[in-house]
């Protein structure tokens, strides 16, 4: 029976070689080519994300994964260092940790989380 966990995210991306670049420079994720307008990475412990070609990326609201990351500053500066933005500050969640909300090069945006 399945575990209804999240097992992948997939990203559209105006330019792969760009997006792959951020994303290992910011998470250490090391994308490959997989297929035609495709990249993947998969963390081998049952989740992986992936990185399609796309024109144009849509703007707006839609749903946002967070990353565990150890400190949510550190990671804000080398999302900025990688040309990404913090769409929204570090901020409480009581009992758990904290989180805030980067956006990478084609504005999706990624939440990161910081547990107490």
């Amino acid at each position: 029976m399945a575990n209804h966990l999240i097992a992948h995210v997939e990203l559209p991306s105006t330019d792969l070689e760009k997006s792959k670049n951020f994303f290992n420079e910011v998470f250490g994720w090391e994308l490959k080519e997989f297929g035609k307008g495709y990249m993947l990475w998969n963390s081998r412990q049952g989740t992986t994300i992936g990185l399609r070609k796309v024109k144009d990326t849509v703007k707006g609201d839609t749903p946002v994964f967070h990353i565990l990351v150890d400190d949510i500053e550190d990671t804000a500066k080398i999302v900025k260092k990688a040309g990404g933005s913090v769409f929204k500050e570090k901020a409480v969640i009581p009992v758990y940790g904290y989180y805030a909300v980067i956006q990478d090069l084609d504005g999706n945006k990624i939440g990161l989380y910081q547990a107490h």
